[in-house]
């Protein structure tokens, strides 16, 4: 049982609290005494213990807001209070950023330490397995070998898409299969590609062609072959297995079975491996290599702990998710889709609202849309400090919605992992260029309007630095006039006195120079973090830089999630304002009134008979080049888009802390043109009945 009624909503920044009854049941024993005994984490008002964690292995299961993160803190503390080695301890995250949100919440709780334990995305620890005294050399790898970036990767992609004359949509597939062949597996030694995929055998042997060519892996060879190294050569795996004393997994619904199979290996020895994660919240398993059935046998087979108090929701919100997991079980075709757990009230912590679930179906979009704008603005004049999400489907929606919100008097803010959208990017590049081309007065200009947008010098003045007949940099500073161009003269010359710092440290300092909150300074590191990547294949500081802005115009970056300019430790920052994203991007996030708009089923499936398999079948058949994989027929594949999509709802649904509103329109605005759309199945089935109190224990 885990209650998150522990933490009165602080969470791991009052851990000091937390302290107070985390107590192991042998205190006063010896210390051979205490090894043996398991801790206890003791729960305030005589509850039963959270957590009774022995050695061996353990799934913890934690429904949304149930403070997981919280929980595997204060476990990683205790094994550190208890006296273990931080060398021995390792935690494994799917981000860099969560990476670094747990070494810098340990840092400020153990402050007098010096040790961290081993925190690393995942990637991070096959490449120090490979790496590590040389151990490449046993794949016969290069001893300079490089991990292909985005950057590379998008060019080699580019490069053959090209050649073979692929269009768009084609190339996102083909550099989706080539992730599909390699973490299944597959070969094509002895196999003759079938007629449906002759296009990708030569996709894939073109892009391995030029990997090798470059001295090059891409992320999944590093965990591939971070495997097979282990599995081929015992003293290696002895050597990891001999000091991984304890395995932390968070995320674990979002791991791979290649992933899976690098835990179980290196947990081999000491058999102390806790994975954590939520099934119900496995939202990327259609674009990833996410193994959502092994977690699933990970939980039955091993000792397994509920988490199922959360404190986010209202009554009405926290019911109908129960009930949607309920729905789900009811039906063969989507019995599949959750695990089930269902979330349970803190007493006295929950928020209170009446009717905070409301359902409608407009005739047209325009009715929708009025309707969403009038209760945010009612919303506003009622408690101005409220926060508000719009989750949709796709990114087109995105946009449409953000154009609609502005224009409709609201201020809004998009949650996107583009760098080129991130204002830390965007200061840090800006001041690099100038570094480059000091005496450019066009490239000073342009970073100077950069800056100045961004609030940190004086806007308007772009075209007086052209104006200038000298360099800027170089021009006499007592003539400049200008209180606003002398600040920044003076910065300019100040930047130019560490163009001698590596890049990565050269970032760093600019960031900090101008950004000062946790939320900034995390992502100033994870920015340093990629230059410091870049620069391991680009010596040159303008290639290098040319590089960076060409990832910045990337959706998403492999390994890196950045936090959130508007997260939600900066709460007066989100106050009034309207966030757009979509429901796989609000994963994490909570908001006081939440808006699910244009849930039709052509949006988002949640009928079996509305399911429309795109390139699932594509993948299937890559997947069937390994001879040891049972193909998935057509029914199967519908059945497990449709469990994502039931999860996708989920998620949106358990977003909302106080209010949750569900609308579609029967006629629907898609790509400029107006179209008839069906109701989602919801809207029958769950949301047009009363909602009733059921004992979910």
């Amino acid at each position: 049982y885990a209650y998150s009624s522990l933490f009165d909503g602080s969470g791991i920044e009052n851990l000091g609290g937390i302290q107070e009854f985390i107590k192991t049941d042998a205190q006063d024993e010896t210390e051979s005494q205490k090894e043996e005994k398991p801790f206890v984490i003791i729960p305030r008002d005589d509850q039963k213990p959270v957590l009774d964690y022995t050695k061996g292995k353990m799934a913890i299961s934690a429904v949304p807001g149930a403070g997981k993160t919280t929980i595997l803190l204060a476990l990683i503390i205790k094994l550190l209070e208890r006296g273990e080695n931080p060398e021995n301890i390792f935690v494994m995250t799917y981000m860099e950023a969560a990476a670094r949100n747990f070494r810098d919440r340990i840092k400020n709780i153990r402050k007098d330490s010096s040790k961290l334990p081993n925190i690393s995305t995942i990637h991070g620890l096959a490449l120090r397995i490979l790496k590590e005294n040389n151990n490449y050399e046993r794949l016969g790898m290069n001893e300079d070998f490089e991990i292909c970036d985005d950057s590379q990767k998008s060019r080699i992609s580019s490069a053959i898409a090209a050649k073979l004359k692929l269009a768009k949509g084609e190339l996102a597939d083909m550099e989706r299969a080539v992730s599909v062949f390699k973490m299944n597996g597959c070969s094509f030694l002895n196999v003759k590609p079938v007629k449906d995929l002759e296009k990708f055998y030569i996709f894939y042997n073109e892009y391995q062609k030029m990997l090798n060519y470059a001295g090059m892996i891409d992320y999944d060879d590093m965990l591939t072959a971070s495997v097979r190294l282990l599995e081929e050569n015992s003293d290696i795996r002895e050597y990891y297995q001999d000091i991984c004393h304890y395995i932390i997994e968070d995320e674990a619904q979002d791991s791979s079975s290649v992933q899976q199979r690098l835990i179980n290996i290196l947990s081999g020895k000491h058999n102390n491996l806790i994975r954590c994660g939520d099934i119900n919240q496995a939202i990327t398993t259609t674009f990833s290599n996410a193994d959502v059935k092994g977690f699933r046998k990970f939980i039955t087979e091993n000792n397994a702990v509920n988490m199922n108090c959360s404190q986010r929701c209202t009554k009405d919100v926290w019911m109908l998710a129960n009930d949607l997991v309920k729905w789900a079980k009811d039906d063969e075709s989507t019995s599949d889709a959750f695990f089930e757990i269902f979330m349970q009230p803190v007493k006295d912590k929950n928020p209170k609202s009446e009717n905070a679930v409301q359902s409608k179906i407009f005739e047209t979009y325009i009715d929708e849309r009025n309707y969403i704008i009038n209760e945010i603005r009612q919303a506003i004049k009622k408690n101005p400090k409220s926060t508000f999400g719009v989750l949709l489907r796709s990114n087109n929606q995105v946009s449409d919605w953000l154009n609609l919100i502005n224009n409709s008097g609201f201020t809004a803010i998009t949650r996107s992992e583009c760098l080129e959208q991130k204002s830390i990017y965007r200061v840090i590049h800006a001041v690099m260029n100038m570094i480059l081309k000091p005496f450019d007065n066009g490239i000073v200009a342009e970073s100077y309007a950069v800056l100045s947008e961004l609030g940190f010098y004086k806007s308007g003045l772009a075209d007086k630095i052209k104006a200038f007949e000298v360099p800027f940099a170089e021009s006499d500073f007592d003539a400049i006039d200008d209180y606003g161009l002398s600040k920044f003269h003076f910065d300019l010359n100040y930047w130019l006195a560490f163009s001698y710092l590596a890049p990565e440290e050269l970032a760093i300092k600019i960031g900090l120079y101008y950004f000062s909150s946790d939320i900034e300074r995390s992502n100033v590191y994870l920015i340093s973090t990629l230059i410091k990547r870049l620069s391991v294949n680009y010596s040159d500081f303008a290639t290098l830089l040319e590089r960076l802005r060409e990832l910045a115009h990337k959706p998403t970056l492999s390994g890196f999630k950045f936090f959130s300019e508007a997260d939600e430790s900066d709460k007066e920052f989100l106050q009034g304002k309207v966030q757009i994203m979509t429901l796989h991007k609000s994963k994490g996030d909570e908001f006081d009134y939440v808006f699910i708009p244009e849930l039709s089923e052509e949006n988002l499936a949640l009928d079996i008979d509305s399911v429309k398999l795109k390139s699932s079948e594509f993948f299937e058949s890559v997947k069937g080049i390994n001879p040891k994989y049972v193909k998935k027929s057509e029914i199967e594949l519908k059945k497990g888009l449709l469990a994502e999509n039931l999860r996708l709802m989920y998620v949106g649904i358990t977003r909302a802390k106080r209010h949750l509103f569900i609308t579609m329109s029967k006629k629907c605005k898609s790509y400029g043109y107006v179209k008839k759309h069906k109701p989602s199945v919801l809207f029958d089935s769950l949301l047009r009945t009363s909602l009733k109190e059921t004992d979910y224990v």
